[in-house]
This record gives structure tokens, C-alpha cells and sequence, in this order.
């Protein structure tokens, strides 16, 4: 464009040059000549037609380079009409707003897409202060003035109805010959999907999908600041590592649905324990691991594992299915635990085995002796994997029939000849097998090994007696159970009603529906069933009602203070009371005194078992107690 207007300017010059020195050349030929004789100038001097007619011609050339230069400007003119016709067409049908406001802040051109971004017609706007579209905490921050310069950021704006959306803002200014500011220029993107997106991203990163807890990663860099903060202020600070008692069973019996319904009635339990500014997450599995800064006494967080123990217990309602389930922690505290991350991660999740280890439904705080006992734990898993079933053996503990004296039955007792550490109670490595899965070929080792034994010794001529034998949880849940309990029946020839077999309370509880049929199974093969340490956990009678059981076996923690704890003694004699009024028999466990016998006959207990009558023994130490037909228990038992 420059070029050609240049280019224009050069012709012009030539011509007005060259017309000039023309006309002057004429006047120069005809000076001194009169007026009169002008005319008669053209006659003697016969170049000067042709001059004027080439002057004339110059001229012409003038008016081409004029019309020339006309029809280009126009020809501009209507080509940047169009430019601004397209321009504006395509900010029309933009899905970004732009908003051209005054230096006043007033609106004097908005496209639809900002308009309808809003929640007005565009028509609505013209002439309006641009900070309607700011949250009025907002407006009211900002003068017109300040929004006269370049800019970029993200805020939230306002819609015709009040509500707000994310949104990207990017404003620049347009400026007059002397610099000064009269308008502003600013698009407006919507970004709600984008920072959805963002967020879920974060979610996914930072949070647990199935509970919304904070995952490890997060866990972990919160661990991180609040132990910066408690070095500089020299505080206690815990963390708790928490782990559902059985999960698995859960899982097993009821599907992984009622599981994930379960983590996330736990999750929601937890959050409303703990304090603002603590911590809990899920680390994975049942894994409930949490953080709790500015501790005052190891003490306090005493009372906070005992809060949480309590309300977890509490029962679970899922779609229509009643659910029990108990929790172990392990804790350790900074800085006497570790004053690391992941020391103290690593010292509050061993702590949490030694917990289960203690009975499960506990919390321990970490020790130095806790830390040899994990290494004593990971070495015997791994010897446990290499075993074979010949170096599990059964003993036989005797239960007795407290009116008549002889040997009614026995309970069959698992034991792990371990090659290198000797004989070990099941204490050390049940936990183990049930963790690693083993315990299913063991236990059934142990039902096969029994009920051979049973029939052995029935072979031998000695009088029938009922085998006892503990079902794991884990065996409990299996498909195969039953099959597995008819196979081990029909391979030994052992008459069904010569087996009993004991399960806990706790299992029972777990799923009540699936234990119903579970034990309608069992009743079904010719096999009776007793509940296990019973008193130590839910005890509801509306529960043994629907139970297809015969016997309670009253736990031995309460015999333990017979005649000492009237606690105990009120206790023992309610149950005996009770399982009777259900047609129940009761068979007390870990009898050892004589006080303690006297006081369960004296109330009627049908069976007792303890050190009293014997410890768990051998077969072949057993048999010695099956010759003597109950005769070595009569300096024992009283007749009534």
C-alpha cells in the first residue's frame, strides 16, 4: 500500500514539473508582444500550438493520476468495510464473550456468547457498568478506573439468576494518537468443565475413589508438613494405623458391593471422630491409616483409639443385612517412634499385626520389642509357606460330663512341629495361615486327622465320644465347606453325629444369614454345632434363636474369677440360665480349680474342660484317659 502511494507521488511530481517548465517555456516565447497582437504570436512562432496542446495533454495525464488515486482509496475504503463486516461477524459467532466497554467501564459492545454466557439478551447490557458480571464482594473492591489496563487471570463472575462460574478473563486497551485509554477490549471463557476436569484429576491423584479420603500420597505430604511444624514447636505427634478384624470374611460371604459399603460406613464413622486439622485416609484394602498433629499426652490419643474400637464395633446396617465387624490399631508417636515419614508409618503398621496378635479389637503403641516380634512374624510366614500337613499335629484336650463323670467328648487341638523352634501353639501361627491363605489345607488336615482318630479309637471298643473341632473363619466362608466336611466323613466312615464343630461368636456375627445356612448345612449332614467362647462377643439371644446350635461353651475368661468377680459369677450363672431355658447345653472352658468346678455344678453346668481334667495331649496320652473310663476324675468330681 505504501509502495503504491509512493509510487502515485513520483507521477504527480513528474507531471506538475513538467507542466510547469511548459507553460513557462510559452510565456518566455511570447513576451514583449502586445495584447493586440497575442493572437497573431501563434501565427509567427509555430511551435506554439503544439506546446499548449502538449500542456493540455500533461493535464489530462494530471486528472488520470488524480482518478487513479481516487479509485484506489475507494476501492480501500469498501475492501476495510468488509474486513470490519467479517470481523464483527465472526466475534458474533464466537463461543467466547467479548465485551468492548468505554473508559468509564461502560458496556459499549458485547458479543451473544457473553451475553448468553450471563443469562441476558444483548440488548440487556448495552450501556451497563461491566461489573455486573462480578460477584458483588467484587464490584464494590473495584473502581471503573482499575480495570483500564492489560490483564489476565481467573475469577469467578456472575450470572443473571446470582449464581457463579469459573472463568478465564484476558483484557487489553486501545489507545488514541496521544496515548490515552478509551476502550477496553475483554474476552471471557467459560471454564466449569475445565476445572471439573481439574478437580477429578486431583481426585483421582490425591484421593480415594471409594471413600473420598485423602489416599497415601496425600497422607504422606501431610505427614510431612505437620512434623516440620511439631520439630519447630517440639510437639507429639501420632500416627494410627487401623486394620479391620476379618474383612476378608466380609468380602467372601457377602460380595465385594457389601465390602465397599462397609469401607465406606467405616470411612464416614472415622471422619466423624476425628478432630479438625487430623488426618484419615485409606491407604488401601482396610487399610485406615491417620495423623493427628499437636498432641499433648500420649494419652489423648488413649482415648481416641478407644473412641474409634467402640464406635466401629457398633453394628452396620447394609441394604437390609446387619453386619459386625472390629477393628485393630497400631501407633506410633513422634518423636520417640521415629521422626520420619516413613519410619513412623512403618513402626505404626507393625505395632498393628502385634495388635491382632493380642486378640484383634485393640490398639497398641509401638515398641523396640514389637519391632523383633514382626521380624520373628515375617520369618515364620515364610517357614509356614515351605511346611507340609505332617508337621501340623493334633492333640486332644478332654471335655468332661459333670454328672456322670466320664470323658464326653474331646477337643481336637491343632500344633505346629516346627523343625527348627519345636512345638508351637496355634497362638503363633494361625494368624498367619489365615493371612497367607494356608489355613484352608490345614484345617482341613486337622478335621480329616481327627475324625480318623475318632474312629480309631471307637474301633478300639471304647465308647463313643464327640470329636470337637475349631472351624477357622476362613473355612467357615468357603464354598467347598460342606463338600469338604462330607468328603473327610465318607473317607474315614466316621457316623456324622460323633463331630461337632465349633464356631466362634464372632464369626457367627458376621453375616447371620449366610451363617443360618451355612449351619442348616451342616445340621443337615448329621453334625452338630456349638457356639465358641461365647460371652466375648455380641451374646444376643435374638441371634441364637434363629441358630441351628446345641451347646455354648462358656469362655474361659469368665471361669478365670469364678468365686473371686461376682461380676463373673453373675455372668456365668445368667448364661448357664439362659442356654438352658433354650434347651441348650453349656460346656465351660478352661476350668482349672476346684472352687471353680464346685461352683458350675453347683449351677448346673452340663460339660466342663480345663487343665483340671487335662491338658491338650497326644493320642496315644489320650487313650490312657479312655482305659480309665472317667475313674481318674472321681478324687475330682463330687456326687451331688
Amino acid at each position: 500500500m505504501l509502495k503504491k502511494a509512493s509510487r502515485d507521488l513520483v507521477y504527480l511530481s513528474i507531471v506538475l514539473s513538467l507542466a510547469f517548465f511548459l507553460t513557462l517555456f510559452t510565456l518566455v516565447l511570447n513576451f514583449g508582444h502586445t495584447r493586440s497582437d497575442f493572437l497573431t504570436s501563434y501565427v509567427r512562432f509555430p511551435y506554439t500550438e503544439a506546446l499548449i496542446n502538449f500542456n493540455f495533454l500533461f493535464l489530462l495525464g494530471l486528472l488520470f493520476v488524480l482518478y487513479r488515486r481516487w479509485r484506489r482509496e475507494r476501492g480501500t475504503r469498501l475492501s476495510n468495510e468488509g474486513t470490519l463486516l467479517s470481523l464483527q461477524k465472526a466475534v458474533e459467532t464466537m463461543q467466547i464473550g467479548v465485551t468492548i466497554t468505554d473508559r468509564n467501564g461502560k458496556i459499549i459492545y458485547i458479543n451473544p456468547a457473553d451475553a448468553e454466557m450471563h443469562g441476558y439478551r444483548v440488548e440487556e447490557l448495552m450501556g451497563k457498568d461491566a461489573r455486573i458480571f462480578a460477584p458483588p464482594h467484587i464490584w464494590k473492591a473495584k473502581s471503573p478506573q482499575s480495570m483500564l489496563m492489560r490483564f489476565r487471570r481467573e475469577t469467578m463472575n456472575t450470572r443473571k439468576d446470582g449464581s457463579t462460574f469459573p472463568v478465564q478473563l484476558m483484557s487489553d486497551v486501545v489507545t488514541d494518537a496521544e496515548g490515552e485509554v478509551f476502550a477496553v477490549i475483554t474476552t471471557c471463557e467459560d471454564i466449569s468443565e475445565r476445572k471439573k476436569n481439574e478437580e477429578t484429576i486431583k481426585q483421582l491423584a490425591f484421593y480415594d475413589p471409594l471413600t473420598s479420603l485423602p489416599n497415601r500420597s496425600l497422607f504422606n505430604d501431610r505427614l510431612d508438613q505437620e512434623l516440620a511444624k511439631a520439630r519447630r514447636h517440639k510437639e507429639l505427634l501420632a500416627v494410627m494405623f487401623l486394620d479391620l478384624d476379618r474383612f476378608k470374611v466380609v468380602n467372601d460371604s457377602l460380595g465385594h458391593a457389601m465390602g465397599d459399603l462397609l469401607l465406606q460406613e467405616v470411612a464416614q464413622r472415622l471422619k466423624g471422630i476425628i478432630r479438625e486439622g487430623d488426618t484419615v485416609s485409606r491407604f488401601g484394602g482396610d487399610e485406615f491409616v491417620m495423623l493427628f498433629p499437636d498432641i499433648t499426652r500420649a494419652e489423648d490419643i488413649s482415648l481416641i483409639a478407644e473412641k474409634i474400637l467402640r464406635n466401629l464395633s457398633d453394628v452396620y446396617a447394609l441394604n437390609g443385612t446387619d453386619v459386625h465387624i472390629t477393628a485393630s490399631i497400631g501407633i506410633s508417636v513422634f518423636p520417640d517412634n521415629g521422626d520420619e515419614q516413613e519410619v513412623l508409618v512403618k513402626n505404626a503398621d507393625t505395632t498393628l499385626y502385634y495388635a491382632k496378635e493380642q486378640g484383634r479389637n485393640n490398639f497398641q503403641f509401638y515398641s523396640a520389642t514389637i519391632n523383633e516380634n514382626a521380624l520373628e512374624r515375617l520369618i515364620l510366614q515364610s517357614h509356614l509357606r515351605k511346611a507340609n500337613n505332617n508337621e501340623f499335629i493334633v492333640h486332644y484336650q478332654p471335655q468332661v460330663d459333670l454328672k456322670s463323670g466320664r470323658i464326653s467328648g474331646a477337643e481336637a487341638l491343632v500344633r505346629w512341629q516346627h523343625p527348627e523352634y519345636g512345638l508351637l501353639s496355634p497362638v503363633k501361627f494361625i494368624p498367619l495361615a489365615e493371612e497367607t491363605g494356608l489355613i484352608s489345607s490345614i484345617g482341613k488336615h486337622v478335621c480329616f486327622t481327627a475324625c480318623a482318630q475318632n474312629k480309631t479309637w471307637q474301633e478300639a471298643g471304647f465308647s463313643p465320644i464327640r470329636m470337637a473341632i475349631n472351624i477357622s473363619m476362613y473355612q467357615f466362608i468357603q464354598k467347598g465347606f460342606i463338600k469338604m466336611l462330607k468328603g473327610v466323613l465318607d473317607e474315614v466312615g466316621l457316623a456324622p453325629e460323633y463331630v461337632e464343630l465349633e464356631v466362634t461368636e464372632s464369626i457367627m456375627m458376621q453375616n447371620l444369614e449366610h451363617t443360618t445356612s451355612t449351619l442348616n448345612e451342616v445340621k443337615a449332614l448329621g453334625i452338630h454345632c456349638a457356639v465358641d467362647d461365647f460371652g466375648t462377643g455380641y451374646s444376643s439371644l435374638s441371634y441364637l434363636k434363629q441358630l441351628p446350635i446345641g451347646k455354648l461353651k462358656l469362655d474361659k475368661s469368665f471361669v478365670h474369677s469364678l468365686t473371686k468377680d461376682p461380676n463373673d459369677d453373675a455372668i456365668s450363672k445368667a448364661v448357664i440360665s439362659m442356654a438352658h431355658s433354650m434347651n441348650l447345653r453349656v460346656v465351660a472352658e478352661g476350668v482349672e480349680t476346684a472352687d471353680q468346678l464346685e461352683f458350675l455344678r453347683a449351677h448346673h453346668c452340663d460339660e466342663a474342660q480345663g487343665f483340671l481334667f487335662g491338658k491338650p495331649m497326644p493320642a496315644r496320652e489320650f487313650v490312657q484317659l479312655l482305659i480309665a473310663g472317667g475313674e481318674q476324675y472321681a478324687g475330682i468330681l463330687v456326687p451331688d
